[in-house]
Protein backbone atom coordinates (compact mmCIF):
# COMPACT_ATOMS: atom_id res chain seq x y z
CA UNK A 1 0.00 0.00 0.00
CA UNK A 2 1.53 3.28 -0.48
CA UNK A 3 1.05 6.05 1.41
CA UNK A 4 0.77 9.84 1.64
CA UNK A 5 2.25 11.65 4.56
CA UNK A 6 0.88 15.49 6.10
CA UNK A 7 1.72 17.71 8.97
CA UNK A 8 -0.52 20.47 9.14
CA UNK A 9 -0.32 23.79 10.98
CA UNK A 10 -3.20 25.77 12.28
CA UNK A 11 -2.39 29.82 12.41
CA UNK A 12 -3.92 30.21 16.43
CA UNK A 13 -1.11 32.81 17.10
CA UNK A 14 0.77 31.74 20.35
CA UNK A 15 -1.01 28.37 20.10
CA UNK A 16 -0.38 26.77 16.74
CA UNK A 17 -2.13 23.39 16.62
CA UNK A 18 0.38 20.57 14.33
CA UNK A 19 -1.66 17.32 13.50
CA UNK A 20 0.19 14.13 11.55
CA UNK A 21 -1.72 12.32 9.33
CA UNK A 22 -1.75 9.66 6.69
CA UNK A 23 -3.80 8.67 3.91
CA UNK A 24 -3.40 6.23 0.99
CA UNK A 25 -5.43 6.13 -2.30
CA UNK A 26 -6.45 2.14 -1.81
CA UNK A 27 -8.93 3.26 1.72
CA UNK A 28 -10.50 6.00 0.62
CA UNK A 29 -11.36 8.58 4.19
CA UNK A 30 -9.01 6.52 6.40
CA UNK A 31 -7.35 9.39 6.74
CA UNK A 32 -9.98 10.54 9.52
CA UNK A 33 -8.16 8.06 11.48
CA UNK A 34 -5.10 10.38 11.58
CA UNK A 35 -7.22 12.19 14.77
CA UNK A 36 -6.32 9.41 17.19
CA UNK A 37 -3.44 9.67 19.54
CA UNK A 38 -0.23 7.29 19.57
CA UNK A 39 -1.70 5.15 22.67
CA UNK A 40 -5.84 4.71 21.12
CA UNK A 41 -4.18 3.58 18.28
CA UNK A 42 -2.14 0.91 20.16
CA UNK A 43 -4.88 -0.10 21.53
CA UNK A 44 -7.15 -0.23 18.32
CA UNK A 45 -4.14 -2.22 16.87
CA UNK A 46 -3.71 -4.58 19.77
CA UNK A 47 -8.07 -5.12 19.62
CA UNK A 48 -8.14 -5.62 16.20
CA UNK A 49 -5.25 -8.20 16.28
CA UNK A 50 -8.05 -10.10 19.17
CA UNK A 51 -10.65 -9.66 16.47
CA UNK A 52 -9.07 -11.18 13.36
CA UNK A 53 -7.45 -13.77 15.89
CA UNK A 54 -11.00 -15.10 16.97
CA UNK A 55 -10.63 -13.73 20.13
CA UNK A 56 -13.59 -11.12 19.49
CA UNK A 57 -16.58 -10.48 17.98
CA UNK A 58 -16.05 -7.60 16.29
CA UNK A 59 -15.28 -4.36 17.63
CA UNK A 60 -17.17 -0.75 16.85
CA UNK A 61 -14.67 2.09 17.25
CA UNK A 62 -13.79 5.19 14.96
CA UNK A 63 -12.98 8.96 15.52
CA UNK A 64 -15.31 12.24 15.41
CA UNK A 65 -15.60 11.77 11.61
CA UNK A 66 -15.38 8.41 10.95
CA UNK A 67 -17.15 5.09 12.42
CA UNK A 68 -16.01 1.87 12.36
CA UNK A 69 -16.98 -1.92 12.62
CA UNK A 70 -14.42 -4.58 12.20
CA UNK A 71 -14.73 -7.87 11.82
CA UNK A 72 -12.00 -10.60 11.60
CA UNK A 73 -12.18 -10.51 7.85
CA UNK A 74 -13.99 -7.29 7.11
CA UNK A 75 -14.13 -3.70 8.02
CA UNK A 76 -16.84 -1.46 7.16
CA UNK A 77 -16.32 2.42 7.83
CA UNK A 78 -18.46 5.37 6.80
CA UNK A 79 -18.22 8.93 7.50
CA UNK A 80 -21.05 10.06 10.55
CA UNK A 81 -22.14 12.62 7.78
CA UNK A 82 -22.90 10.27 5.02
CA UNK A 83 -24.73 7.29 4.17
CA UNK A 84 -22.24 5.46 2.09
CA UNK A 85 -19.81 2.88 3.80
CA UNK A 86 -16.70 1.72 2.30
CA UNK A 87 -15.93 -2.16 3.06
CA UNK A 88 -11.75 -3.25 3.43
CA UNK A 89 -10.00 -5.98 4.94
CA UNK A 90 -9.29 -6.03 8.48
CA UNK A 91 -5.68 -6.67 8.33
CA UNK A 92 -5.29 -3.68 5.78
CA UNK A 93 -6.81 -1.46 8.41
CA UNK A 94 -4.32 -2.93 10.70
CA UNK A 95 -1.58 -2.51 8.22
CA UNK A 96 -2.97 1.13 8.13
CA UNK A 97 -3.21 2.20 12.24
CA UNK A 98 0.64 0.96 11.60
CA UNK A 99 1.44 3.09 9.60
CA UNK A 100 0.26 5.80 11.11
CA UNK A 101 1.48 5.24 14.50
CA UNK A 102 4.88 4.94 13.33
CA UNK A 103 4.45 8.23 11.24
CA UNK A 104 3.44 9.85 14.86
CA UNK A 105 6.71 8.06 16.14
CA UNK A 106 8.92 8.91 14.13
CA UNK A 107 7.67 12.92 14.08
CA UNK A 108 8.05 13.02 17.85
CA UNK A 109 11.54 11.47 17.65
CA UNK A 110 13.85 13.90 18.64
CA UNK A 111 11.24 16.46 17.63
CA UNK A 112 11.67 15.67 14.32
CA UNK A 113 8.10 17.23 13.12
CA UNK A 114 9.44 20.59 14.55
CA UNK A 115 12.25 20.50 12.05
CA UNK A 116 10.07 20.08 9.05
CA UNK A 117 7.89 22.78 9.92
CA UNK A 118 11.11 25.03 10.77
CA UNK A 119 12.19 24.26 6.82
CA UNK A 120 8.93 24.85 5.56
CA UNK A 121 8.50 27.94 7.14
CA UNK A 122 11.68 29.23 6.24
CA UNK A 123 11.19 28.68 2.82
CA UNK A 124 7.42 29.45 2.48
CA UNK A 125 8.41 32.96 4.29
CA UNK A 126 11.00 33.55 1.98
CA UNK A 127 8.64 33.02 -1.29
CA UNK A 128 5.31 32.68 -0.20
CA UNK A 129 3.73 33.52 -3.90
CA UNK A 130 5.65 30.37 -4.67
CA UNK A 131 3.94 27.91 -2.25
CA UNK A 132 0.12 29.19 -1.77
CA UNK A 133 -1.94 26.72 -1.60
CA UNK A 134 -4.89 28.22 -3.87
CA UNK A 135 -3.67 31.18 -6.44
CA UNK A 136 -5.92 33.75 -4.38
CA UNK A 137 -5.06 32.85 -0.80
CA UNK A 138 -2.86 34.97 1.63
CA UNK A 139 -3.37 32.61 4.49
CA UNK A 140 -2.77 28.62 2.97
CA UNK A 141 0.54 27.78 2.33
CA UNK A 142 1.11 24.41 0.97
CA UNK A 143 5.02 22.97 0.57
CA UNK A 144 6.44 19.59 0.19
CA UNK A 145 9.70 18.64 2.98
CA UNK A 146 11.45 15.16 2.56
CA UNK A 147 7.98 13.55 0.83
CA UNK A 148 6.33 14.81 3.96
CA UNK A 149 3.26 17.58 2.79
CA UNK A 150 3.12 20.50 5.11
CA UNK A 151 0.41 23.15 5.22
CA UNK A 152 0.52 25.86 7.22
CA UNK A 153 -1.65 28.35 7.61
CA UNK A 154 -0.03 32.05 8.45
CA UNK A 155 -1.59 35.66 9.31
CA UNK A 156 0.61 38.66 7.76
CA UNK A 157 2.08 39.19 10.75
CA UNK A 158 3.91 35.83 11.13
CA UNK A 159 5.86 36.88 8.10
CA UNK A 160 7.84 38.74 10.99
CA UNK A 161 8.25 36.32 13.40
CA UNK A 162 11.94 34.21 13.16
CA UNK A 163 11.61 30.56 12.50
CA UNK A 164 12.78 29.86 16.34
CA UNK A 165 9.76 32.36 17.01
CA UNK A 166 7.44 30.33 14.76
CA UNK A 167 8.12 26.85 16.24
CA UNK A 168 8.47 27.99 19.93
CA UNK A 169 4.25 28.70 19.35
CA UNK A 170 3.84 24.75 17.83
CA UNK A 171 1.04 22.79 20.25
CA UNK A 172 1.40 19.22 18.42
CA UNK A 173 -1.86 17.32 18.89
CA UNK A 174 -0.78 13.75 18.55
Amino acid sequence: MSYHYYISVTAHINNRGVDAAISTPAMEETSELSSMGINEIIQVITDLQDVVSGQMDYLNWGTDLLNVTSEGDVTLYGRYDKAMETQVSTRSLISFLTELKRFKEYCLERDYYKSIISRAFTSVRAEPSRYRRWPSSDLHYLITVDRITVTLTLETEDFHLSTEEYTAQLNRYF
